[in-house]
């Protein structure tokens, strides 16, 4: 059915619904329909997904890298029964690859981190080992930092402007000061849900690198052994030869982590549309379904029985010009029903409610890896009380002196600045700021840092 027509079929269905009007029959109607709305985007949209894949791995394989093929295998078997008589049949593998894709990104995102942090102290040493330091006033520098930060009247963007430049201003506070820092920010949570509480010290945490994911040390051989070469330096006695070395190191394990992300995002995505079709296709209705949903299969099929996507390429061509803003209208018809699911879910069988639902947050959460295991589990949220959350700002502090006590200065210092980019604005008034900024340049006595805060903070002004 077309598009437009779907949505007409949809507009006076709801309005009977809102009306009472054959309440039963209206509710089947709704779950069907609902559902090959879903059911219709996902399969537009994974034939896209698919194919950008599959031009991925015959780029790799003709490059000799065969690593990918494995997932791709996955894939393919998903999809292969997706087109099947029963297309939910393999939602457990799915699930369970979905599972592993999430785990590597926590692995990929930690090392990011840890490169992250390198890097925000080989920045530093730059102009002091070739001679490029520059003569900066900490007066003019502070003052255009912070007309930079209120130049747009967005509180918003002035939140973000500040933690920007919070993060690249030298760290120069004393550690008892960072955890005052700290404390006034997890004080927010006081009284709220003790979820968020949790989930922002780890998220401080996890920029610290006071815990790593499972899979840190085993899952990437070749970014553990960089990360051990960044562990071993001693940054107070570096060199030229080994800073150029480390620069070299840094954009190789750079791009490495970037490739293994992108193809990671990728695979996510279509595990996703995958698991939208898996969960819905069962209880959609036919006759709703969208007719471009059709040319979806027909690519998904064909992508299926060839070695080489480029043989068919005509073919391919076609389809994808008939499928041109099919996803955006299929998005469309899909919104004008799912607005309503809550209304509804807790009327139709427990099933096919906890399905939508699932299917609902596959497609409206703003990350590519959000838990679907507490879709429909009722969870009673607790509060947090002041007693708790000192207890966990204790033991998080507890493990900060641990971690520092570990560290060179220039790694602790790193590692405070990028915690403190994540903390929400400690300032009060924007004399506050001001004064935070100035004090940072005026206490700053590496040349070599304040020359590369000057060229960090003005290419951030300049765009």
């Amino acid at each position: 059915m077309e598009a437009r027509q779907i949505q007409k079929d949809a507009k006076i269905l709801l309005t009977d619904l809102s009306a009472g009007k054959d309440e039963e029959r209206g509710l089947t109607r709704f779950s069907g329909m609902l559902a090959a709305a879903f059911s219709s985007y996902g399969l537009i949209k994974l034939s896209m997904n698919y194919f950008t894949l599959c031009e991925m791995v015959q780029e790799e394989r003709a490059e000799d890298q065969n690593e990918a093929d494995a997932d791709y295998r996955k894939v393919q078997s998903g999809i292969r029964s997706l087109l099947s008589d029963d297309p939910g049949k393999d939602i457990d593998n799915i699930r369970s690859f979905r599972d592993e894709i999430t785990s590597r990104m926590k692995v990929l995102t930690a090392y990011t981190d840890f490169f992250e942090l390198h890097e925000y102290i080989l920045n530093r040493k730059e102009a002091g080992l070739f001679g490029q330091i520059q003569k900066v006033s900490p007066e003019e520098l502070a003052e255009e930092a912070f007309q930079y930060v209120f130049s747009d009247g967005d509180k918003m963007v002035i939140n973000t402007r500040i933690q920007s430049v919070v993060e690249q201003l030298p760290v120069r506070m004393t550690t008892q000061r960072f955890y005052d820092i700290l404390s006034e920010a997890i004080a927010i949570y006081k009284g709220g849900e003790m979820q968020s509480a949790r989930d922002f010290m780890e998220s401080l945490r996890d920029a610290a690198l006071l815990s790593v994911p499972e899979g840190y040390d085993s899952l990437y051989p070749d970014l553990k052994q960089s990360r051990e070469l960044f562990d071993a330096v001693t940054y107070k006695d570096l060199g030229k030869e080994e800073y150029q070395a480390l620069v070299r190191e840094l954009e190789q394990v750079t791009k490495r982590i970037e490739a293994l992300a992108t193809k990671d995002l990728l695979l996510q995505e279509i595990l996703n549309d995958i698991l939208l079709v898996q969960l819905t296709a069962p209880i959609a209705d036919p006759d709703h379904m969208d007719d471009k949903s059709r040319i979806a299969k027909a690519v998904l099929e064909q992508i299926l029985t060839e070695d080489d996507i480029t043989d068919p390429a005509e073919d391919f061509d076609r389809w994808f010009l008939e499928l041109e803003g099919a996803q955006e209208a299929a998005y469309e018809t899909l919104l004008l029903t799912e607005v309503n699911l809550e209304s509804y879910a807790d009327l139709l069988p427990e099933e096919d409610a906890k399905a939508l639902r699932t299917a609902d947050i596959l497609v409206s959460s703003s990350s590519l890896f959000m838990d679907l295991d507490k879709v429909g589990v009722h969870v009673v949220e607790e509060k947090a009380e002041e007693a708790k959350i000192e207890e966990m700002k204790k033991v998080l502090f507890e493990d900060f002196d641990a971690a520092f006590s570990g560290l060179s200065r220039e790694e602790k210092r790193s590692r405070m600045a990028k915690v403190l980019s994540m903390v929400p604005v400690f300032f009060n008034t924007r004399d506050e700021i001001k004064e935070y900024f100035l004090y940072a340049l005026e206490n700053c006595r590496d040349d070599s840092e304040l020359t590369a805060v000057s060229h960090i903070i003005r290419s951030m002004i300049q765009g």
